[in-house]
């Protein structure tokens, strides 16, 4: 099954008010992504399908106020959430746009550092990822976290945590027939110096590297 975006984009409205609370077991491996990333003050830091905006708090706290966050999701309903963050924050470095990551456009900004956090639609997608990476900087850093399927050497217990995943990302992956056990296969093609590290419960993960001048 390709990339649903009009099914995301409904379900991400049935879910957009108890999202945070829905994901909040997630919360700790996507700290450990943006820790990741080496963020420095004043870096630009691009932030793939935001969703709420759960994660701009880390990162801004890294890049300072002389840091720019640029952050897209195509849900109404997400952002609506995420610039109520913003607001109440009052962060003035923060740029929100509503888009869908095969047409986002980046404004002329050169992220040096990615975040690709729970986006699976997105990373299955060759055209999302070519439009991103032409616009990001040479050598730029790069963190992917989300959930994968325990392998099938897992056994016993494999079949039945696999057929639990499947059926609780429902609402969050259109795309599941496609690396569900390894979802950061099509990005990692066009990195270097790539890691992988694997996150209890053996459903998460973090993987980083550099984009590759081939990217």
């Amino acid at each position: 099954m390709a990339r649903d975006l009009g099914k995301a984009l409904a379900d991400y409205r049935d879910i957009a008010h108890r999202y945070d609370r829905a994901t909040r077991r997630i919360d700790r491996v996507r700290r450990r992504a943006i820790s990741a990333l080496e963020l420095a003050a004043g870096e630009t830091v691009l932030d793939v399908g935001c969703g709420t905006g759960f994660c701009f708090p880390p990162i801004l706290e890294r890049i300072g106020s002389g840091g720019r966050l640029i952050a897209f999701d195509p849900s109404p309903d997400l952002l609506a959430l995420a610039q109520q963050r913003i607001e109440r924050a009052g962060w003035r470095n923060v740029t929100l746009l509503q888009a869908n990551a095969e047409k986002v456009d980046l404004l002329g900004t050169r992220p040096s550092a990615l975040l690709f956090s729970y986006v699976h639609d997105v990373l299955q997608s060759d055209a999302a990822l070519q439009n991103i990476l032409q616009q990001a900087a040479a050598g730029a850093r790069i963190a992917i976290t989300s959930t994968r399927l325990w392998p099938r050497s897992w056994w016993p217990l494999a079949p039945l945590v696999n057929a639990y995943l499947w059926r609780t990302h429902e609402q969050y992956i259109t795309d599941r027939e496609q690396n569900f056990d390894r979802p950061w296969r099509k990005l990692e093609r066009r990195m270097r110096d790539v890691r992988v590290r694997v996150c209890w419960p053996g459903w998460r993960y973090v993987t980083v590297g550099r984009l590759s001048a081939q990217g």
